[in-house]
């Protein structure tokens, strides 16, 4: 069997312009990330993914569940505690997923992004919430730098003012 070069894998999707490609060559797939999530590709050939699945350590088929995508929250990356937030064959249905990050998506990005070290993980979400809502009104010691996705945190908190 012929397999497929990575890029192979997803040159048919139409990738949206604001994920950010992080596959890295020692990974097992290719990957983007997203507001928080990262999408993993699998291979469009049905064959090869079953070949995956037993090159990331199963003995067998028996527990095989096929899938092309695999959304993740991107600061779980590299942990034992890794877990699927979806599996599926649907690309609309991933893009649609993806769309909005949910509360542990931002607590990842503020990890990631914040420059001030804070245990955020730790934090309730009406803390987090009302100390975005502080940040982004400027109400805070902290400053922003130009990396900061202060979009994404606006929209979020207008998504979430009830909270």
């Amino acid at each position: 069997m012929k397999y497929l070069n990575w890029t192979d894998y997803y040159k048919d999707l139409d990738i949206p312009k604001t994920w950010e490609n992080i596959s890295y060559s020692n990974d097992e797939f290719p990957s983007f990330s997203c507001k928080g999530y990262t999408i993993w590709i699998n291979s469009p050939n049905k064959k090869e993914r079953e070949e995956n699945y037993l090159g990331i350590g199963y003995d067998n088929l028996d527990d095989y569940e096929d899938w092309i995508f695999v959304v993740t929250y991107t600061h779980d990356y590299g942990t034992v505690t890794h877990r699927d937030l979806l599996s599926s064959m649907d690309f609309k249905k991933v893009k649609e997923f993806v769309s909005k990050p949910d509360m542990e998506c931002i607590k990842g990005i503020m990890l990631e992004q914040f420059n001030y070290q804070m245990d955020f993980e730790k934090w309730t979400d009406s803390t987090l919430l009302a100390f975005l809502r502080d940040l982004m009104e400027g109400k805070t010691e902290y400053c922003l730098d130009n990396n900061f996705p202060k979009e994404l945190m606006t929209d979020f908190l207008k998504e979430n003012k009830h909270e």
